[in-house]
């Protein structure tokens, strides 16, 4: 729970902060390319936390779904705050895409190793 707060946090500083960059990144669309891996380690870690924690009964699909949404809707909050606390930010669709791109990568990823997953939680459980 401890990262998936920490994380969280640093989504919300990253998205909300003020950056001076004293140089230019010469890469087009960069910081579309850091959307797509915040969001894509934030899905990740979100349902590591949901499906592997002992305290919740969730299944693989209802971990990812829930995982999935909750990424989404946060990166959705974190444009509209842009706009509303910020006059040194800007929403974009783009941003959204990225985000959305990357919690689907996340998806598809964690979808390829399902099995394996469900067979290390129940061994897991097994052990403690």
């Amino acid at each position: 729970m401890v990262l998936v707060i920490l994380y969280s946090i640093l989504i919300t500083w990253a998205s909300l902060a003020r950056f001076i960059i004293p140089f230019k990144v010469g890469v087009q669309g960069s910081d579309k390319i850091g959307h797509f891996v915040a969001y894509f380690i934030f899905t990740i870690i979100l349902f590591s936390f949901l499906f592997f924690s002992e305290k919740r009964n969730e299944n693989f699909k209802q971990s990812l779904i829930k995982s999935s949404l909750i990424c989404f809707f946060y990166g959705g909050l974190m444009e509209l705050l842009q706009m509303l606390l910020t006059n040194y930010r800007s929403p974009e669709w783009n941003d959204m895409l990225a985000n959305t791109s990357g919690i689907i990568f996340a998806v598809i990823l964690l979808k390829t190793f399902e099995n394996k997953l469900i067979i290390f939680n129940k061994k897991k459980s097994l052990i403690t």
